[in-house]
């Protein structure tokens, strides 16, 4: 038979051509002692001629598990989200895992669809990292029994652990230092259209932080879009009065797009301003001068994610919530 069409062979072509169950071909490939000798050799030549490799769909129909993990993310279009699903794809398939994607779009209505798809689709657990949903919308998912790893929040129970990423008390110590060193104190936040949880809980502390030094933060509120930042940053560079201060943005696209814009306007990096990005990526080294920014290695993360969750579906998870602290990496966006 050509190479093409054993590359084609399926658990169902070998249940057709041996003249069995798709459970009974499971339970030829698992082992299983329940099937008669004639049975399990007509299996077997099928197997054969078909040149069939078992797939993890396969050995799990016999124990009823898909052996399929669910993913949930908020979108793969930018780089921090690949590298932490990269990670998590990577020891899924080490441990002999399908991963199954659902894609929330930093929605609240698609987030809850797409829990509902996740619960319907009998996954064996998942890994969640979108921080639309909030901790009941959490518990929710954990009333059908899914054993769960949660990426941004602080939690655990019996089938359900949890990764905290600790942005917060990095971006404290750097106002707190910026606040002490400078005389011109003045603090800007990009506050940026539905950009999540986390970024509403940095604004929100940052806000609470320098009010209670009798100092205020000057929100600037923009959609998450690098041309449109561009566009407004250009403009707002042109007022003398806004050339000078820190300025913290979500992601380093956005860094980069203030930085292009006040460059562009004779704005000097770093001694008129300074600019960091929270979550750092490839986009940190490449622009000039480059970014500095909060660094947690989030494919790590993903991979520690992925690893408690085979320990949770395993019952051998001793450690159930890890911390990460991100660390602040000075680049030539911010002063030594």
């Amino acid at each position: 038979m050509a190479d093409n069409m054993k590359d084609r062979a399926t658990i169902y072509g070998v249940a057709k051509r041996a003249g069995v169950s798709l459970a009974t071909v499971s339970r030829v490939i698992n082992g299983k002692d329940n099937v008669t000798e004639k049975t399990k050799q007509q299996v077997m030549e099928a197997i054969k001629e078909l040149g069939y490799r078992p797939s993890a769909l396969a050995r799990g129909l016999a124990t009823n598990k898909s052996t399929n993990i669910g993913i949930v993310l908020p979108g793969v279009n930018y780089v921090y989200l690949c590298n932490m699903l990269s990670g998590m794809t990577d020891i899924a398939k080490i441990y002999g895992y399908q991963t199954t994607l659902f894609v929330t779009r930093r929605s609240k209505e698609d987030a809850q669809k797409q829990i509902e798809k996740l619960i319907s689709s009998h996954v064996d657990g998942a890994v969640i990292y979108d921080d639309e949903l909030d901790e009941d919308e959490i518990r929710y998912i954990q009333n059908y029994n899914i054993p769960l790893v949660v990426i941004g929040h602080e939690m655990s129970d019996e089938k359900l652990a949890s990764i905290d990423l600790d942005y917060r008390s990095t971006l404290l110590e750097i106002a707190q230092k910026y606040y002490d060193r400078e005389k011109d104190d003045t603090i800007h936040f990009l506050d940026v259209t539905m950009a999540g949880n986390l970024m509403d809980e940095l604004r929100d502390s940052l806000i609470g932080f320098a009010e209670g030094k009798g100092k205020s933060i000057n929100l600037i509120h923009t959609e998450d879009s690098y041309q449109r930042l561009y566009s407004d940053m250009k403009v707002y560079f042109e007022t003398p009065s806004h050339r000078h201060g820190l300025f913290i943005c979500p992601r380093d696209s956005l860094a980069c797009a203030v930085i292009n814009a006040a460059v562009e306007n004779g704005v000097k990096i770093p001694d008129e301003i300074q600019v960091i990005s929270v979550v750092g990526t490839k986009y940190s080294y490449i622009v000039r001068p480059q970014v500095s920014s909060l660094e947690i290695d989030l494919f790590e993360v993903g991979s520690i994610a992925m690893r408690m969750l085979t320990k949770l579906l395993s019952n051998d998870l001793d450690q159930k919530v890890f911390h990460f602290k991100s660390q602040f990496a000075v680049r030539g966006s911010t002063k030594k």
